[in-house]
């Protein structure tokens, strides 16, 4: 018995300690498996941030070509001075844009200071222009200068499709453009992202001594590029050229590095992290625990041998005795001469004997008494759970309703207004720098950005009008309909009932704020759509209260349309009947009812529904 009792209890304790280390372990593997694909993505989000930004860039080059201005023989460089300009003006081209004859010699460029110079000689400017092919290069050091620049080449061709030369770009590596898709970027610690060619060259790195080093003396990365693969894989610090603070000696280090290549350019992103870093939760977790584990072996040891030695022999009486009624003898008494605990337990014994007999029946009647709690604790969690899941299922059909309507509404108005006033604001600029920009212009501009600023306040006061909280919902649908339908000439008229008014006002009936809100935005939702769609020249806004249910018709006898129609488009993924939609889901957050009669030419009717219970205050 002792000896089970040690062996148990430290057999218990490992398999305890074992169980923790394996579920533990797993968990920061899993942990370590996921930081690495999520600095994977990162690599993956910043290749493609870039690829496009290299082919928005390249797109311009080719605008050239497309232009139709460009001819090489004719002498007149003012159309071929306004299309380089034009691409020059917010591209990466740091150094100038550049036009090459099919012998390699630039013989235009933007800005004008650009040296001319011929660059056959440049592989890429060569692949470029005998390939026919556009072309974006590694890091390249010009002989004459050591100059690091990257090339960025197109064909071009005339007006009948024929090749006579190529247009390029030049970008300075050093160049901040190149350098903020990098550091804008946050980490921690000795991260480091870097973009780097084919070669390994760093162009772009948030640690910006580390741009122009090589980072790829085995081409590993320059074999991922070839093939544009991603990859996680171990490197070495010191093969990168890095160098140790003290004495200049280079510090070997181990890191992860994850790798993703670009497909418009031979080149990739690079996210390394210190292998110690990313491990470090493993480590520690693997130290802890084995002192974890010592320490609670040689416990559970002494614990195990002092338990065995005071418990084994009055426990052996216990055990002779509780066969005894188990067996049905009830008469022969308990004997524990242990003061102890245990002996304590054998009187214990001794009384459950003598009441046992008398207990039998009182059990039967606590388990019929116990049955029916447990049914009513049942039935009373089962209520609580559903409750529950209503309160969850209301948040999130509240916050995805406003998220729909946001988008809507920025989707129909303001980013409209945006993008007129960016094309504007091209226009402007064009004619500022061909002197032709004049006050009108500038007044139209600022007219664009009163509108662009109302647009937007409008959203504001739709997310939580001021009115609605301060004077209540009747005053709220009023604002509505004055705010919507007054300036363009629409006639309304809101009619309500004593019986609502009277539930609305009262202190004991009246609507908590919630209900209120979504009352609000219900009717928001109909007018919103009327003053968008209808062409109505009347409407009406009846708010009733029945006794049993509220009553919120709204009418107007615009152009109509075919309800089956509308809403089988919107099934189809159409933009059409989202409004309708809108209204429909939040009706039914409060367990009401929606019917839309319309039809063309003849106006349109939407009467909705609520019971009084969805509109009552829920303790919940």
């Amino acid at each position: 018995m002792q000896k089970k009792i040690i062996i148990s209890t430290l057999l218990s304790v490992v398999i305890i300690l074992l169980s923790l280390g394996i579920i533990s372990t797993l968990s920061i593997n899993e942990s370590i498996r996921h930081s690495l694909t999520e600095r994977t993505e990162l690599a993956g989000i910043l290749a493609s941030y870039t690829d496009y930004r290299l082919e928005n860039n390249l797109t311009r080059l080719y605008d050239i070509s497309l232009s139709g201005a460009v001819d090489l023989n004719d002498n007149d460089w003012e159309g071929e001075d306004s299309s380089l300009r034009t691409a020059y003006q917010y591209s990466i081209f740091t150094d100038g844009i550049f036009l090459l004859d099919l012998q390699g010699n630039i013989i235009h460029s933007y800005p004008p200071g650009l040296t001319k110079r011929n660059l056959m000689g440049v592989p890429y400017v060569k692949a470029c222009i005998k390939e026919d092919k556009a072309v974006i290069s590694n890091i390249y050091t010009e002989e004459n200068t050591n100059r690091k620049v990257i090339f960025v080449l197109v064909p071009l061709k005339d007006k009948r499709g024929r090749a006579i030369g190529a247009v390029g770009g030049e970008i300075n590596p050093t160049n901040y453009i190149l350098t903020n898709l990098i550091r804008a970027i946050p980490t921690r610690g000795d991260t480091i992202i870097e973009l780097v060619d084919s070669y390994g060259v760093v162009i772009a790195s948030n640690n910006p001594v580390r741009i122009f080093a090589c980072s790829d003396r085995n081409k590993i990365l320059g074999n991922l590029i070839a093939t544009k693969q991603k990859s996680v894989m171990k490197c070495h610090r010191c093969h990168e050229g890095e160098q140790s603070p003290v004495g200049g000696e280079r510090e070997k280090t181990i890191d992860m590095l994850a790798f993703a290549p670009l497909t418009e350019a031979p080149w990739g992103i690079t996210v390394r992290e210190g292998e110690a870093r990313v491990f470090a939760p493993s480590s520690q977790l693997k130290r802890k625990f084995l002192i974890l584990g010592l320490i609670s072996i040689g416990s559970a040891l002494i614990f195990a041998i002092g338990v065995s030695k005071s418990i084994v022999n009055p426990i052996k009486s216990l055990t002779m005795a509780s066969k005894k009624i188990a067996d049905g003898n009830l008469r022969d008494p308990v004997r524990v001469m242990s003061r102890d605990e245990i002996g304590a337990l054998g009187m214990s014994f001794e009384t459950m004997r003598q009441r046992l007999s008398d207990s039998l029946d009182k059990i039967q009647r606590y388990n019929v008494q116990l049955e029916e709690r447990v049914l009513e604790r049942t039935k009373e969690l089962q209520q609580s759970r559903r409750r529950l899941s209503k309160l969850l299922h209301e948040l999130i059909s509240a916050q995805e309703d406003e998220r729909k309507r946001i988008a809507r509404e920025l989707h129909d108005e303001t980013s409209q207004s945006i993008a007129a006033l960016g094309m504007s604001i091209e226009i402007a600029g064009i004619a500022l720098k061909e002197n032709a920009l004049t006050p009108e212009k500038i007044y139209e501009l600022r007219g664009k950005v009163s509108q662009l600023l109302e647009g937007i306040s409008r959203l504001i006061q739709d997310l939580r009008p001021p009115v609605l909280d301060d004077l209540g919902l009747e005053s709220g649908v009023r604002w509505l309909l004055e705010r919507h339908f007054a300036a363009k000439g629409v006639a309304y008229r809101l009619v309500t009932s004593k019986e609502f008014e009277d539930l609305i006002n009262s202190e004991e009936t009246a609507l908590d704020d919630k209900t209120i809100f979504r009352l609000f935005r219900i009717i928001q939702e109909a007018i919103i759509n009327i003053s968008k769609h209808a062409n109505a020249k009347n409407v009406t806004v009846s708010l009733l209260y029945e006794g049993s249910a509220m009553r919120v018709t709204i009418t107007d006898d615009g152009v109509g349309f075919d309800v089956q129609t509308v809403f089988r488009e919107a099934d189809m993924g159409t933009n059409a009947g989202y409004g309708l939609i809108g209204l429909k889901e939040r009706v039914a957050l409060l367990d009401g009812t929606v019917d839309i009669a319309s039809s063309p030419g003849k106006g349109t009717e939407i009467s909705i529904i609520l019971p009084r219970s969805s509109l009552e205050v829920q303790d919940v």
